[in-house]
């Protein structure tokens, strides 16, 4: 962790701090068969946090597994309130996604050409799966522009996938605009200023409802963190430079059981974006999430981790969590 560390409070951030490891995992930087693009092999340091093989033992063996995905620019400590409810009910991991939180992003620095496109993002992600869970059911939860992540891996992979949970998902926003083609200059002056107090300051404003519970200094440290890693700014411009996310005209091939959460008072992804989810994904239910912004697991992490388990609850009555395939074949790239 960086030294900046020394400067949080928090107890629950700490003990997910003193929790996190890193595995390397490798994986394909570019889309898998691309008539366009060549193999591309790394190896990254991933930061997790997850179980270990004793801990996963004490699971029953066909118990399915919970994989959280954060959002944009963020880390696994995004999961901090929300992990210790869950690890007590099934093994539940928080991956730090390449390019992002406290994952090794100094290849970045050292090779300022490489991108960052949804296929590198997905590649990595399966790769940990396999490395990690085994043969597990995986449910697959994805926050804001983690949402995005975890549609296009259950696009690409849904034998792999047992159930999908959207919490207040980015899906419908196409691509960032002109953003990819802007001077590499002015990407890096603008990744720069993700950096600063002040912005983060003004999205944990927007972020959450109960301001004085959860927009405070010590959360903005904790979110701000990873940002001091060597190769942060150049993974976030080789991000903006692999042209995000489009996903809204696949988003009803979805056809997994989906859970979606939504904060009732969101601000940054209206609540009229959880209707449009309602009505385009195929087999999904919708759940309010009262009093609450843009981020239920932190604000509301009790009812967000009721819901998850009752979520599970009916998968299993359903019979679908033991359909699963084995992640070694579903994930097969």
């Amino acid at each position: 962790m960086p030294p900046q560390v020394q400067e949080i409070q928090d107890p629950v951030a700490l003990n997910m701090i003193s929790a996190c490891r890193r595995s390397p995992v490798t994986f394909n930087l570019n889309e898998a068969g691309s008539s366009t693009a060549t193999e591309q092999m790394v190896t990254v340091d991933t930061a997790f946090y997850g179980p270990s093989s004793e801990q996963l033992a004490a699971y029953p063996s066909d118990a399915p597994a919970f994989v959280l995905l954060h959002s944009f620019d963020s880390s696994c400590l995004e999961f901090r309130r929300l992990v210790p409810l869950l690890s007590t009910q099934l093994p539940t991991y928080a991956v730090d996604l390449v390019g992002w939180g406290f994952s090794d992003v100094s290849i970045f620095a050292d090779d300022p050409s490489i991108l960052i496109q949804p296929a590198a993002k997905r590649n990595h992600l399966a790769a940990f799966i396999q490395q990690q869970l085994g043969d597990r059911p995986l449910i697959l939860v994805g926050a804001s522009v983690g949402g995005a992540v975890a549609i296009d891996f259950t696009l690409a992979f849904p034998k792999a996938v047992t159930g999908l949970v959207l919490i207040d998902a980015q899906g419908f926003i196409d691509g960032l605009g002109m953003m990819p083609k802007m001077p590499r200059f002015l990407a890096e002056w603008g990744v720069q200023l993700l950096k600063t107090e002040g912005l983060r300051v003004r999205a944990n404003d927007l972020a959450y409802q109960d301001k004085a519970t959860f927009a405070t200094t010590d959360a903005m440290r904790v979110g701000r963190l990873h940002t001091f890693q060597r190769g942060w700014a150049e993974a976030n411009v080789a991000f903006i430079r692999g042209g995000g996310y489009s996903l809204s005209k696949r988003i009803s091939e979805v056809t997994k059981r989906t859970l979606v959460l939504w904060g009732r008072q969101d601000r940054i992804l209206v609540p009229e974006t959880a209707d449009r989810f309602r009505t385009t994904l195929p087999n999904n239910k919708l759940t309010w999430v009262e009093q609450c912004g843009h981020s239920p697991h932190i604000e509301q992490a009790e009812f967000t981790a009721a819901q998850l388990m009752e979520f599970v609850v009916s998968l299993q009555a359903s019979g679908e969590n033991s359909g699963t395939t084995a992640q070694p074949q579903a994930l097969a790239l």
